[in-house]
């Protein structure tokens, strides 16, 4: 009888850890083979428009392959990276398993018409791939999701920061910054003016050497140059930049509103005013003379020590000197 009711306990432990090994795998694997929340490709998406109960952004897909290039309304360019990284994550997206399916609960987890957080809508040329709401957020980077036209309620693996109604927010902040490395600068100011060359490896400041450093560093502004966001057109004139390229010469103006302390930069390549950190305007805004090669610290000590160790050793030598050598 022992025998048996160990047997029979022995059985229940085994099938009470194939249980819990089913459960544990089918929850670390629920994700990974359920499907898609979404069905579309990414790279079809010609219109991707964003909205909340107060605002929308519409950006629109521009050329085909290599060439497409993402615009805000308006025509400005925005963050092709992000947009494709947000597309694809969207496209990528596992819905387990409904977690709501009633109309109350839409209303509770805000995924209705009338109130959502977000309303997502992806067209092509042929009209909508895809249409659905954002509302609340169950946990950290979770949020209830619920396609137009249905009724299950899913918590996905997205957060409503991740698509903003901000123009900015998908503004491409490059979109003044040199085309390859910058050839010339020009500073024109109502102080003066200067103009840093580069001559081969070298670079000249107003025709005479200047430090590589400096230069380097200022170059590199402009060619990594990055903008906040759209600017009003306020502030005067701090100063104006003629920048050589690789698409030629083109004028930047930089605006300082005292009041406000705020810079704002316009391009003669692209419409509007924008935002810049105060600290990189202010170091494109250097003096002539710290861009001027620094004299060799070693200067004329350098040259006196050389002198000495001349005369101490390959002129006059102590040990053929008598007086050096004390026996005058």
């Amino acid at each position: 009888m022992n025998k048996r009711i160990g047997w029979l306990g022995g059985l229940l432990a085994a099938q009470l850890l194939i249980v819990a090994g089913v459960l544990v795998g089918g929850a670390a694997g629920s994700e990974e083979g359920s499907e898609r929340f979404l069905i579309f490709e990414p790279a079809a998406v010609s219109k991707f428009t964003v909205a909340d109960a107060d605002e929308s952004v519409a950006l629109t897909r521009e050329g085909d392959g290599g060439d497409a290039a993402w615009r805000l309304p308006g025509g400005l360019p925005a963050d092709g990276d992000k947009l494709d990284e947000v597309l694809g994550k969207l496209a990528d997206m596992a819905a387990p398993w409904p977690v709501a399916t009633s109309s109350d609960s839409a209303e509770r987890f805000e995924v209705t018409e009338s109130a959502h957080q977000r309303r997502l809508t992806l067209e092509n040329d042929e009209g909508v791939l895809a249409d659905f709401f954002l509302g609340t957020s169950p946990g950290y980077r979770r949020v209830h999701a619920r396609a137009d036209g249905e009724d299950e309620i899913y918590s996905l693996d997205f957060s409503n920061y991740e698509a903003p109604t901000d123009a900015d927010q998908w503004l491409d902040k490059t979109l003044l910054a040199s085309v390859g490395e910058p050839s010339s600068i020009v500073l024109e100011r109502t102080e003066g003016a200067w103009r840093l060359t580069r001559q081969e490896e070298d670079w000249l400041i107003d025709e005479a050497p200047a430090d590589a450093e400096a230069a380097d560093k200022l170059v590199r502004r402009f060619k990594d140059l990055r903008v906040l966001g759209s600017a009003a057109e306020t502030g005067e004139t701090a100063g104006a930049f003629v920048v050589a390229d690789d698409q030629g010469e083109h004028r930047l103006t930089l605006f300082h509103d005292e009041e406000e302390d705020e810079y704002s930069l316009a391009s003669g390549r692209v419409e509007g005013r924008f935002e810049l950190a105060s600290y990189v305007a202010e170091q494109m805004l250097v003096d002539a003379a710290d861009l001027e090669a620094k004299e060799d610290e070693g200067g004329e000590d350098g040259e006196e020590g050389e002198a000495g160790d001349l005369s101490g050793a390959g002129g006059v030598s102590t040990a053929d000197d008598p007086l050096a050598a004390g026996d005058g």
